[in-house]
């Protein structure tokens, strides 16, 4: 595989070359210091995957991306500073897969790690929604697809699971379902503190729900959407919110599965669960708990997903009730919630 590195700092291309290198992965490393410098090298090599700064002189990231996923759409990771947490989630609209903060003094052991796993991840990535061209309103529920059931279950929570690719999609059934929702709804995305706020803020700008990081005590509010934060664990204890630190050996930090299992243990058969794109098997778990008080279980198929890996694992259960692509998933959400009886059908307000 050729990997085309982007950024305006000789020695970041130095330090990630020196990385990338002892993968053995790639046949060539290629860099560039700007978009300009990024379009030609993208033209004559043809890189399999890119990693990208944002803030470049000449040609910024946002404008090369623009151009990439229009011309040469690759899975696309995004090596920013802290100062940019905004502009990350304008770049995965755009059509950036993933992001990773660059190291404040240089790239550690530690850190070695953690970008080789994003980068595995972001190698394996398709990209369904090019630059949003694929964008529909919510599919209507598929005839014959009608979860036998559903309206006995008088639902009063939906809770999400997501990793790599996860905020485009988490956005994407947001905007789908605002106007029909009233339940809360909680969402555990893979992503670091620094992120997970700003992720809640431009959500809570963009829809007409409250969107917020959930807090140490607080109890799910209606048409409210909760982000777990992102260095904890969030669990449901008697209704409310409980933060839970980390052990050293937790691999996915905040979890999917430790949050699903303890809604499970809250919300019983009211629950409705989803598993939306990501690399790994957080959620797998969590899904046969909520299985089991008798919740309903949908997960992303792999036709929209960025990295079929966590809702592959769900449906390797057997307990998924139904696998969607993104764009059906809200209708379906919706139309689960208007099988129960006297259900208001709702939609967006008229103008």
């Amino acid at each position: 595989m050729k990997i085309l590195l982007i950024d305006d700092s000789e020695l970041i291309l130095s330090e990630l070359s020196l990385l990338l290198n002892q993968t053995g992965k790639f046949s060539k490393i290629l860099k560039a210091h700007d978009g300009e410098e990024g379009i030609r090298q993208t033209m004559l090599n043809k890189p399999d995957v890119i990693i990208l700064d944002l803030q470049m002189p000449r040609m910024d990231g946002f404008t090369f991306l623009r151009w990439l996923m229009a011309n040469h759409p690759v899975p696309v990771m995004v090596f920013s500073s802290i100062g940019t947490d905004e502009n990350i989630f304008k770049a995965m609209e755009i059509g950036a897969v993933d992001f990773i903060q660059k190291p404040e003094n240089y790239i550690t052991g530690e850190f070695a790690n953690h970008f080789n796993e994003k980068l595995s991840a972001v190698m394996e990535a398709t990209l369904p929604l090019k630059n949003g061209q694929n964008r529909q309103s919510p599919a209507p529920a598929e005839s014959g697809s009608r979860i036998p059931g559903a309206e006995e279950h008088n639902f009063e929570i939906v809770v999400m699971g997501a990793s790599t690719g996860g905020p485009t999609a988490i956005q994407h059934i947001l905007e789908d379902i605002q106007y029909s929702i009233s339940l809360p709804i909680v969402v555990c995305q893979h992503m670091p503190r620094t992120f997970t706020g700003v992720f809640a803020n431009r959500l809570n700008m963009l829809l007409d729900l409250t969107v917020k990081e959930a807090e140490d005590g607080e109890c799910p509010e209606k048409k409210t959407v909760y982000i777990a934060p992102g260095d904890m664990h969030l669990e449901l204890r008697n209704r409310c919110f409980k933060l839970v630190q980390p052990g050293l050996n937790d691999r996915y930090i905040p979890s999917v599965d430790r949050l699903m299992e303890t809604v499970a243990n809250a919300f019983a058969e009211k629950t409705i669960a989803v598993i939306l794109t990501g690399m790994g098997t957080d959620g797998s778990t969590g899904i046969r708990a909520i299985h089991a008080a008798g919740g309903i279980i949908l997960a992303e198929s792999p036709d929209s997903c960025v990295v079929y890996g966590m809702p592959k694992a769900a449906l390797a259960t057997g307990f998924v009730h139904q696998q969607l692509p993104i764009d059906a998933i809200g209708g379906k959400i919706i139309s689960l919630l208007q099988e129960v009886p006297g259900a208001k059908k709702t939609g967006k307000p008229e103008s």
